[in-house]
């Protein structure tokens, strides 16, 4: 959040009106409204005197009607001290209810008010309160984001207890779906008028932040004070509108500690991951974002991580990178075949490799992006040397995510950029880890048909570590397993590692597939898996993951066969299907 709040019209109103009537201040304070505002802004300091004029007397005096509009000398109680300044004031009115007041301050050695100035006040009442509704939300009546947090910024003090409250509505997608669009509108609209007679006594503020999310900021609260107050928010929103409704709304509320105005942002984030928690915990509770809770700790590092990987995206922060994988057949050649692997390049200049961010990617729903990413990017680098490189007999595996997989189009995406880029038929492979190509075989199916249409292969990565693997091989016409290196790194010293390896390879070698053992890191390793029957080896023994762009170089420099496979346009003259 900035450090300068957004001047909204009410300001600028406020400030015209305290030069019109010569005065120290001007106040407007309406919480039916969500707003308190004190034109210029007084100095934070203990003894601050405004604020409790406003909160133990002004509001008071607007709420039971205003008797004394112009009072140039007054007390607070009988034996009270006089109050250090002439007030003018006047109350906000909707109907029948006082919504606020409006009040300009002078100080005592300045000239008393007069009748005249109440009706200057008054005729500009019909502006300022237009100015303030200004700020909300027309279907919910609370904040619009930009008001909201101008407010936060205004009304904490860092001597202050405050908290920020998060809230996601649980079931309206299933009134979206039973009831009508109309209906789950409704069920926010209801949620967010009962928050708002929740806060007004609190004289706090929230906002819609948008479809079923809610935030709140509780001035005065302590933790366990917000809690409680959450809890009881949360437990009347269980029981509105019970009969009308056709299914329960519920919510999940996530609560944080706002320390000052400055970290605003860093509390709203906070507060979403306890939302988050309570949702995996059951939804329909409140969970306080508390540093020593491991799952909030997770959840708060997820949200991180998704927003670096979402930055990366927009500006390309990523780097290809290769890894050999070695045909044992070929011993002593340089080797034709790589998987590609991504890295997040860090501030520093180094990079991190992208595993340790899948989690989050998968969570917020962004491995199909990656994947586009990816191999987009792949056959961007690849293109002005595919030919060349496919003459080589270079081949790299490109990973694919079972987000992926899980939408038709992706594979028309895939054709698609193989076309436009021009590569070679068996140039590019596709991996699929055994876990997402067995979540969906249907979508595995339907992806492995379109690709070998246009000469592409799929390999099933991390094999073995599905109980039905076995069973669902036949049905996939995948042209290689990749044995997870779970079984692989103890092959040497555990004989069940050893029979399973040797029982795959039997069985892939029986159904015409290729095997592949992952995390060769050892010579010994290495002729173990060989004895073993696998065919190709990757790890550290064979190479380390380098910058494609290197790799690419050094492949470059080497003689060129004379067979070609033929470019994309040569396949489709031939008649493949395209």
């Amino acid at each position: 959040m900035d450090s300068v709040h957004r001047e909204f019209d009410t300001d600028i109103q406020l400030k015209a009106l305290a030069a019109e009537l010569a005065g120290v201040f001007s106040i407007v304070h309406a919480p039916f409204l969500f707003a308190e505002r004190v034109v210029p802004t007084p100095p934070e300091s203990d003894d601050d005197p405004i604020r409790p004029l406003i909160h133990s007397f002004l509001w008071p005096m607007a709420q039971e009607g205003i008797s004394h509009p112009v009072m140039n000398r007054v007390r607070r109680g009988p034996k009270s001290p006089v109050v250090p300044f002439r007030i003018l004031i006047s109350p906000l009115n909707e109907a029948d209810r006082t919504l606020g007041f409006v009040a300009v301050l002078r100080t005592h050695d300045q000239e008393p008010f007069m009748p005249a100035d109440l009706v200057t006040l008054k005729s500009r009442l019909g502006a300022l309160n237009h100015a303030l509704t200004e700020r909300l939300d027309s279907t919910t009546g609370l904040l619009l984001r930009p008001a909201f947090e101008a407010e936060v910024l205004l009304r904490k003090r860092g001597r202050d207890a405050a908290c920020v409250v998060y809230a996601n509505l649980d079931q309206v997608h299933v009134v979206n779906e039973v009831a009508g669009f109309a209906a789950g509108d409704k069920a926010i609209c209801d949620v967010a008028r009962y928050w708002q007679s929740q806060l007004k006594p609190t004289g706090s503020i929230a906002t819609h932040l948008s479809g079923d999310r809610f935030a709140a900021v509780l001035f005065g609260h302590t933790l366990n004070q917000a809690r409680y107050w959450a809890d009881a928010t949360r437990e009347g929103i269980q029981h509105l509108n019970e009969d009308e409704t056709p299914s329960q709304i519920t919510a999940s509320l996530g609560v944080a500690v706002l320390a000052d105005a400055e970290s605003f942002q860093h509390a709203l984030a906070a507060a979403e991951t306890a939302c988050r928690v309570a949702k995996e915990r059951g939804r329909n509770r409140v969970e306080l974002y508390v540093t020593g809770d491991q799952t909030v700790i997770r959840r708060h590092q997820q949200v991180h991580e998704s927003r670096t990987l979402i930055e990366a995206l927009e500006n390309d922060h990523f780097t290809l990178y290769a890894q050999p994988i070695a045909k044992f057949a070929e011993a002593g050649q340089r080797c034709r075949h790589y998987e590609i692997l991504l890295r997040v390049n860090q501030p520093d200049g180094g990079v991190t490799s992208i595993g340790g961010f899948l989690d989050a990617a998968e969570r917020y729903q962004l491995l199909e992006r990656l994947d586009s990413w990816v191999l987009e990017k792949v056959l961007t680098v690849l293109a002005p040397s595919a030919s060349r490189l496919s003459a080589m007999g270079c081949s790299f595996a490109v990973n694919i995510t079972g987000q992926s997989l899980s939408r038709p189009e992706f594979a028309d995406f895939v054709r698609t950029q193989i076309k436009q880029h021009d590569i070679p038929s068996g140039m590019i492979d596709f991996e699929l880890t055994e876990t997402a190509a067995l979540r969906n075989l249907k979508a595995t199916r339907r992806f492995i048909s379109r690709m070998s249409e246009i000469g592409t292969r799929v390999a099933l990565d991390d094999f073995g570590t599905g109980l039905s693997s076995l069973m669902h091989l036949k049905d996939l016409d995948v042209h290689c397993i990749k044995i997870d290196g779970k079984f692989v790194r103890d092959v040497l010293s555990n004989a069940r590692s050893r029979a399973l390896i040797r029982a795959l390879v039997q069985i892939a070698g029986e159904i015409g597939l290729e095997t592949v053992a992952e995390f060769v890191e050892t010579a010994d390793i290495a002729a173990s898996v060989r004895e073993l029957g696998v065919q190709f080896a990757q790890g550290y023994f064979y190479g380390r993951p380098g910058p494609l762009a290197d790799l690419q170089q050094e492949l470059m420099a080497d003689p060129i066969p004379a067979a070609s496979t033929g470019s994309f346009a040569e396949r489709k003259a031939a008649g493949a299907r395209i």
